[in-house]
């Protein structure tokens, strides 16, 4: 029974250890057959044959491949960190650019605002700068003819008075005459014979100027003909009278004479005071003038730049949305690369792994497989 269970248990042995030899043979195989469908993998196998034809020990070829997983592993790491990088790099490149879009586009908005309230003030300031234009001229033209009217109304002033005082001189040199000859009928005659030609200019006088209508020249007329009609000897009533009617006629031209120059004055204080507002209304237009032509330059120069701030950030828009394109494109086909090399990569480490696998699991197995290989595929190269 003991032996009949031994060789039981030696059969199975056979058997499980058969399985696994094919099991590794078949795993080698596979793993020949993928190495063949890449660069790397190819590459690979022609170092592994290499190694096992000189009949390198397993030790050296476990350091070997593991080095080799290493260096794939580190390949795929650093592949990662660059794509990684990139791809930060490209949503802060597109959220920059979105922001500086957006910014643009908001530049371009207020300066719109801008340009529409500046229009409309211009407009309005424009019909405010030709209006006081208009009403300065209005004001300077009235200004003139405030002076214009004074100095007519100075020259007849002056005129009056200067009637005034010619009639106030030929009445006073009749009233002297008078008086400084009461001697007798002679002296009488004389006087009426000087004061007739004070009487003639008189006459004219209050005839032709201002004073006719008054009763001066029947009342002159009157004196002339009492002077005229006196008796050769002196008659004192007469004389008396004849003094008394020429003073009562010098007291009433003085009484004209002052009346004029009150009249003079009151006009002259309401033309100074007219003048004066004139003059503040000038000064006052002339200023806002000045002002409304500042701001319409100011305004004007609002509009130019925000035109010309308008033109700039519409050209920065189109740039950014250009570059917004191209870094998109850019960022795709990296994306595309990345996915295609590391898939590469990974191939190339799964290779490498699962040749460690192998070499470390059954070594001899391994090279037997893969020089039969080497072999079969020379023979096949030769025989072609």
């Amino acid at each position: 029974i003991i032996k009949q269970n031994m060789k039981s248990i030696l059969i199975v042995s056979l058997l499980l250890f058969s399985s696994l030899v094919l099991a590794d043979e078949q795993r080698t195989v596979a793993f020949i057959e993928k190495a063949k469908s890449s660069s790397f993998g190819e590459t690979l196998m022609g170092t592994l044959e290499l190694e096992l034809s000189n009949t390198a020990p397993g030790d050296y070829l476990v350091n070997l491949l593991t080095k080799m997983v290493g260096t794939v592993e580190k390949d795929i790491a650093t592949a990662k960190a660059t794509h990684d990088s990139f791809q930060a790099h490209c949503k802060q490149e597109q959220s920059s650019l979105k922001s500086e879009v957006r910014s643009h586009s908001k530049n371009v908005l207020e300066s719109r605002k801008l340009i529409s309230s500046s229009n409309q003030k211009l407009a309005w300031d424009k019909v405010e700068l030709e209006n006081s234009r208009r009403q300065l001229e209005d004001a300077k033209t009235n200004k003139d003819k405030l002076e214009k009217n004074r100095n007519d109304e100075a020259k007849e002033y002056e005129q009056k008075v200067n009637e005034i005082n010619e009639a106030l001189e030929t009445l006073h040199q009749g009233l002297n005459l008078v008086r400084n000859n009461l001697g007798g009928g002679a002296a009488l005659v004389q006087v009426a014979s000087t004061f007739k030609e004070h009487v003639r200019k008189m006459t004219s006088l209050i005839q032709n100027k201002a004073y006719r209508g008054r009763g001066y020249v029947s009342l002159i007329n009157f004196i002339a003909e009492l002077v005229q009609a006196a008796p050769v000897q002196a008659n004192r009533d007469t004389v008396n009278r004849v003094l008394e009617l020429i003073q009562g006629i010098i007291d009433e031209l003085e009484r004209a004479k002052n009346i004029e120059y009150q009249a003079e004055q009151e006009r002259i204080k309401n033309y100074e005071e007219i003048l004066a507002i004139y003059d503040r209304t000038i000064v006052e237009l002339e200023r806002k003038i000045d002002s409304l032509t500042n701001s319409i330059n100011q305004l004007e120069g609002i509009i130019n730049f925000n035109k010309n701030r308008i033109t700039d950030n519409t050209r920065q828009i189109q740039i950014k949305k250009r570059q917004q394109i191209k870094l998109k494109k850019e960022c795709a086909n990296e994306q595309k690369a990345y996915v295609k090399d590391n898939e590469k990569r990974n191939n190339d480490y799964s290779l490498v792994y699962e040749a460690l696998a192998i070499v470390k699991e059954n070594i001899e197995a391994f090279r037997n497989i893969v020089l039969n290989n080497s072999k079969a595929n020379i023979d096949a190269a030769y025989s072609s």
